[in-house]
């Protein structure tokens, strides 16, 4: 009984012991679970470009939106009229971009945009592509359409004339998400993600610009 005891006894400091002692991750463990968030965070916020973002009619990359108010079709021309105006002096386009032709007596407007599509801008590191494409616009009696296609890229011209793509073979879900979409491909992903950011931002400024008048 004396021995049990005695064995109790030599046995408490160690429970203590126990009680304050953790695991210890080594570095290489915790460099790989920083990348391992990093990369899902990435994922996760990448995620919404995975989905039907990109419309294809009839085998040719398109964005439209109608805009519906409560103006005239002749105060609807006038009003994109002035806003395409502006948009062919942003700091991002080229001299190239312009209003191409207009038809006042059926209210159409066709646009031609050359801009800068940045994909990284950090010090001395600057990643875009000029990206070129058309826009109409056709203005009714409260509503406005607004179509964007014939989408292309030139990239790093800088070098040797660069390349030139189509978005229909360059950011479409076959040519710019994994096979199992569910991830954006290194080089044409960029491309997709930052053309469909901008595409929302035009149609944005148009939906600001009749709130503002």
């Amino acid at each position: 009984m004396k021995k049990i005891f005695v064995s109790i006894l030599l046995c408490l400091p160690m429970l203590a012991m126990a009680q304050n002692w953790e695991t210890v991750e080594s570095n290489s463990q915790k460099t790989t679970t920083q990348k391992t968030k990093a990369a899902s965070t990435k994922e996760y916020v990448y995620a919404r470009y995975c989905g039907n973002v990109v419309p294809v009619v009839d085998g040719q990359v398109m964005w439209e939106k109608d805009f519906t108010n409560n103006l005239s079709a002749e105060e609807n021309y006038n009003h994109m009229l002035e806003f395409l105006t502006a948009m062919t002096k942003e700091e991002i386009q080229f001299e190239s971009s312009k209003i191409s032709i207009v038809n006042k007596a059926e209210h159409k407007i066709v646009c031609h945009f050359e801009e800068w599509l940045t994909f990284t801008n950090k010090f001395l590191s600057l990643d875009r592509t000029r990206m070129i494409y058309t826009l109409t616009c056709d203005c009714y009696d409260n509503k406005v359409n607004v179509k964007i296609f014939r989408i292309s890229y030139w990239y790093e011209e800088e070098r040797d004339g660069g390349n030139r793509y189509k978005a229909e073979e360059w950011i479409t879900d076959e040519n710019a998400l994994n096979k199992k979409h569910t991830r954006l491909m290194k080089i044409t992903g960029k491309f997709r993600r930052c053309t469909v950011d901008r595409m929302e931002e035009i149609f944005n400024n148009i939906i600001i610009s009749y709130q503002k008048s």
